[in-house]
């Protein structure tokens, strides 16, 4: 298949429209205009895996930090409402792309927002000259481990004896997670 004749961008906002969603940069402005909404979807699903995960809730501070090109690389996904209902958070380390972190609203985690989202970000990251990107997941999170390695990111190493760190190859993991998503897998 030639990926590069395919517009991810285009790919990906069509496949949230058919259902009611779309897709959007989280801007200065955006944040700045509804941190509360954030703070409160964020902090909601924080509480819910407290317990399995030791997560606590975020301060506001942390939403409004601005990380390097934070709003460059943090997406959010958005119904007919307008509500969220799935929120990712990534900034740039040194010269790698890192996800602090992804949420998906309870009743959406089967609408393949992680899958449209990672095609799009990858995309984004591409397009700015980035070739990777890494992340932490509670190594107890087999269902995000999980569906993460399908679409090609591979683990690293431990840290601390509880979180996996994760890492990926952006063209790589686009182009997987776009064959996952058209094969409905």
């Amino acid at each position: 298949m030639d990926y590069n004749s395919i517009n991810f961008h285009e790919f990906v906002s069509a496949k949230l429209a058919e259902n009611g969603f779309r897709i959007a940069h989280i801007t200065k402005e955006l944040m700045d205009e509804r941190a509360d909404d954030f703070m409160n979807f964020v902090n909601g699903i924080r509480r819910e895996y407290s317990g399995a995960y030791g997560w606590s809730e975020e301060s506001k501070e942390y939403f409004l930090n601005p990380l390097k090109d934070k709003f460059k690389f943090s997406f959010t996904i958005l119904n007919e409402k307008d509500e969220i209902c799935f929120v990712n958070f990534s900034s740039v380390y040194d010269k790698i792309i890192h996800n602090h972190c992804t949420y998906a609203r309870k009743d959406t985690r089967s609408f393949n927002f992680a899958k449209l989202h990672i095609i799009k970000l990858c995309q984004a990251g591409i397009e700015a000259g980035f070739t990777h990107q890494e992340g932490f997941w509670p190594k107890t999170n087999n269902g995000s481990i999980i569906l993460f390695m399908r679409m090609g990111w591979q683990i690293d190493s431990i840290r601390n004896n509880k979180e996996l760190f994760m890492i990926a190859d952006l063209n790589k993991v686009r182009n997987q997670t776009y064959d996952l998503v058209i094969a409905g897998k």
